[in-house]
């Protein structure tokens, strides 16, 4: 490996774990509105309980369409973005990464949200960084892919890691805590079998290897699947097209624009990372993003770091580190 590509890519990677620990903490803090947390404001301002109750669905249609519509322009001015929508139509392999997107957006990003709203952003952060141990379980037992004795080991310490920590909190904790730290799991179970919905296509889609496209290309399908997911399924079943129109009217959209430009930089600077240092380097140091949340929660808006949450998350990260990287290849890469 080069080892000017070295840098860049670990850079990359440093910055994706730095970012999306600040996206969950920021999508945190906007979901402290009163609109949000003031039950008879919200109905007094025609919001009904249901869309009050799962206003992070609300708030994750925003997320998931203002990164569409970044990842979009960047593809628009380098003359990609026709080929997203040639992908999805014309191809089994873009239909496939659609149905993984229906997994890994409207529940696994809507569970994340509600687990930062229920349990706080550290705590659910935390948790979700698990999601690429989860996925390749479930590809071993469904796929029947092989898992390296490091892979079983990291699975073990972070799943450990991630019980410990929601099941054992600390400190001050918010009477929904465990409702939070549930919907954590239902995000790390969505991200998971979105990874092993795609991996089974593609491991049976034999007749497109000459179908080109790239990770951006179907990054950009998959906002795109989430975006309409959102807006004519989730929102009506909610009812949560008044909150939109609140979260438009007030303000808040801007902010929700602000942080999606972070949040689709993120997975293109992810992809990039990857594509420098390899898969396992990048998901490692992705997980880094559940110390960085800990971190941006206590330093940009005073919340307490305990021991407990400290410790277990590192051992969450480890735990990560261990599974996503072989001994082996960094060897062969010095």
């Amino acid at each position: 490996m080069d080892n000017k590509n070295l840098k860049k890519g670990l850079l990359l990677g440093i910055f994706v774990g730095i970012a999306w620990g600040l996206d969950g903490v920021l999508m945190g803090r906007v979901g402290l509105n009163s609109i949000f947390t003031d039950k008879a404001f919200a109905l007094s301002q025609g919001i009904s309980e249901t869309s009050f109750s799962f206003s992070p669905l609300v708030t994750a249609f925003f997320h998931e369409s203002f990164c569409f519509f970044w990842v979009a322009l960047v593809l628009l001015f380098s003359k990609q973005l026709k080929h997203v929508f040639y992908l999805l139509f014309k191809t089994k392999k873009g239909k496939a990464t659609a149905i993984a997107a229906l997994v890994g957006s409207p529940i696994g990003m809507s569970a994340y949200l509600l687990g930062i709203k229920y349990a706080t952003a550290p705590y659910a952060s935390s948790i979700s960084v698990i999601y690429p141990g989860v996925g390749a379980l479930l590809s071993y037992l469904f796929l029947k892919e092989k898992l390296s004795l490091n892979s079983v080991i990291g699975i073990i310490i972070s799943l450990t890691g991630s019980f410990m920590l929601g099941f054992n909190p600390t400190g001050n904790m918010p009477g929904t805590f465990f409702k939070g730290i549930m919907f954590a799991f239902v995000a790390v179970l969505g991200w998971a079998l979105e990874g092993v919905i795609i991996g089974f296509a593609m491991k049976h889609i034999k007749d497109e290897v000459s179908v080109e496209s790239t990770p951006q290309q179907l990054l950009c399908l998959r906002y795109l699947v989430s975006m309409v997911a959102y807006a004519v399924i989730v929102l009506p079943a909610i009812k949560g097209y008044p909150l939109a129109s609140n979260i438009v009217s007030s303000g808040l959209v801007f902010k929700y624009a602000l942080i999606a430009i972070l949040g689709a930089f993120t997975y293109l600077s992810w992809y990039k990372a990857v594509d420098l240092i390899g898969s396992a380097m990048g998901t490692a140091l992705n997980s880094t993003s559940a110390l960085w949340t800990i971190i941006f929660s206590a330093l940009l808006f005073g919340n307490k770091i305990t021991p407990t949450l400290a410790f277990w998350g590192i051992v969450i990260v480890i735990g990560v580190f261990i599974f996503a990287i072989n001994p082996k290849t960094l060897k062969n890469n010095k």
